[in-house]
């Protein structure tokens, strides 16, 4: 019997497993780009991906920041009276270690004619812990320089310290740290900060330890 040219050929078990073999590798390569496209999905929905989160250290700066210092008054501060000024209600309650537990008006610069003088105690409530701290305010920083020039240049003793004060990068006046000249345990420190005139004076380490503290 003649053969039939138009009957199909059977396929041969080399080429069907090679087209089974082809199908696995198509899968395959598809199940692994929707791995991909899940991932890359999940990167930029999950923020603990692709962006690193930021909230482990925030958190821990502020922490940081949030713990109380170590450094508490032994003294209770005093309160101030209902008539203070709102220069004398600036005066912190407490500077570091320090509790201000007296507040007084005071004229020994009335001579230069402030607006106002004070004269407050710090204190740690522990002994040679005490530093007393004088103030004024003028309407002019001019007028609050000159009385911080006649005050430093009587000043005598050993210069412990001195420089520029700042306030928010503008330098608003300087300071000038020295020793007491009849008591070597003993230090004053006088600074300017624009229209106002501080002077403190106490045992070095405890005047060194509360203006290093003031805010003012």
């Amino acid at each position: 019997m003649a053969d039939n040219p138009s009957a199909p050929l059977s396929s041969s078990p080399d080429s069907s497993a090679h087209a089974r073999q082809r199908r696995r590798r198509i899968g395959v390569v598809i199940a692994l780009a929707a791995v991909v496209v899940l991932v890359l999905l999940s990167a930029f929905v999950w923020p603990h991906w692709a962006v690193r989160s930021q909230q482990p250290d925030a958190q821990a700066q502020t922490s940081a920041s949030s713990r109380p210092s170590q450094a508490s008054p032994k003294a209770k501060a005093a309160p101030l009276p209902d008539s203070a000024s709102e220069l004398l209600k600036a005066m912190p309650d407490t500077v570091g270690g320090f509790a201000r537990v007296k507040a007084d008006s005071d004229s020994e610069w009335s001579t230069r004619t402030p607006i106002e003088e004070y004269s407050l105690v710090y204190s740690t409530g522990r002994s040679g812990g005490d530093v007393t701290l004088h103030l004024a305010q003028w309407s002019r920083s001019e007028d609050a320089k000159a009385l911080y020039d006649s005050q430093s240049t009587g000043m005598s003793g050993k210069e412990l310290a001195s420089g520029k004060v700042r306030s928010g990068g503008t330098v608003t006046g300087s300071y000038l740290e020295k020793a007491d000249g009849d008591d070597e345990h003993k230090a004053l420190v006088i600074w300017q900060n624009d229209t106002v005139v501080f002077r403190a004076q106490g045992q070095r380490t405890a005047l060194e330890a509360f203006y290093k503290a003031f805010p003012l």
